[in-house]
């Protein structure tokens, strides 16, 4: 069976695309707006205590149900514009949108809310879906190596994979400061390092990951990426045994010195692999 052409790719992912961009905007502006309206102060009080606000009641768990629709649907969005997918990044893609789905539907406990047990499915569903999201990254990296037509992708995700684990690593450090508000020094340090402000940087850098998969499955299903031309005398991502291009056999075409034809993705044009004789 052959490749799916650009145009069928592109048709297949599109509704997805747009359903995760629409369900990932929703819960951008649905956050920003609890922000404007609420009277926390986004600095040092974290996203979960906005579960409880006078004003905005609500806005928190659709923001982060919305975020996980919208997480799903892009992962719908890359398998139909056939990005090479791992089995650890769907199942991390999954486990991220259920630690964002949990966290919403069991708030934080605070002393003037208690609710012990869905405070501890809250804080370890946040830890789960946190980490989740690296894991996507570094998965998705791994899986992408040796690709030449996705190099520019990986190296994006790359960039932005560290970036989010350094945020998260120092939220962390953060939340931890928080917890020994008796001790004089690190309460100063608490104050330098906040943890709204970590917290907040930590989820910008998670939903850019996102926006730069997004872009990925865009510009894979209209053909931008995945197009590898043949070059005179040389194949593109020949492998050594099997003699395959872009995983599919070579069946027809040019042969090489070892007697295996080549492939290219849209065409191969017919020049001579010889060195042009001097006049």
């Amino acid at each position: 069976m052959g490749r799916a052409q650009p145009h069928d790719q592109a048709a297949r992912a599109r509704p997805w695309l747009i359903a995760s961009m629409l369900a990932i905007g929703w819960a951008m502006f649905t956050i920003t707006v609890l922000h404007l309206i609420s009277s926390h102060d986004p600095v040092y009080d974290t996203l979960s205590s906005y579960a409880f606000t006078d004003r905005g009641t609500g806005l928190l768990g659709a923001s982060l149900l919305s975020l996980a629709i919208g997480s799903l649907a892009l992962l719908g969005a890359l398998h139909a514009a056939s990005v090479p997918l791992s089995r650890t990044t769907k199942i991390l893609f999954g486990s991220w949108s259920l630690g964002l789905s949990a966290a919403a539907l069991f708030p934080a406990s605070y002393p003037e809310n208690p609710a012990p047990v869905s405070g501890e499915i809250h804080q370890y569903s946040c830890v789960v879906a946190f980490l989740s999201l690296v894991g996507i990254g570094v998965s998705m990296r791994d899986r992408l190596r040796g690709l030449p037509e996705y190099a520019a992708a990986r190296a994006l995700i790359g960039r932005l994979t560290l970036v989010g684990l350094a945020g998260l690593v120092l939220f962390a450090c953060s939340y931890v400061l928080t917890k020994f508000p008796a001790n004089p020094a690190i309460h100063g340090l608490s104050d330098v390092v906040a943890v709204g402000v970590t917290q907040r940087l930590s989820l910008v850098v998670d939903v850019l990951l996102l926006c730069g998969l997004m872009k990925i499955a865009a510009r894979t299903s209209t053909g931008e990426l995945g197009r590898v031309t043949v070059e005179t005398g040389r194949t593109a991502r020949m492998q050594e045994n099997d003699r395959f291009v872009l995983g599919e056999p070579a069946m027809s075409g040019p042969v090489d010195q070892g007697g295996a034809c080549l492939a290219a993705v849209d065409r191969v044009q017919h020049h001579s692999f010889r060195t042009p004789e001097k006049p």
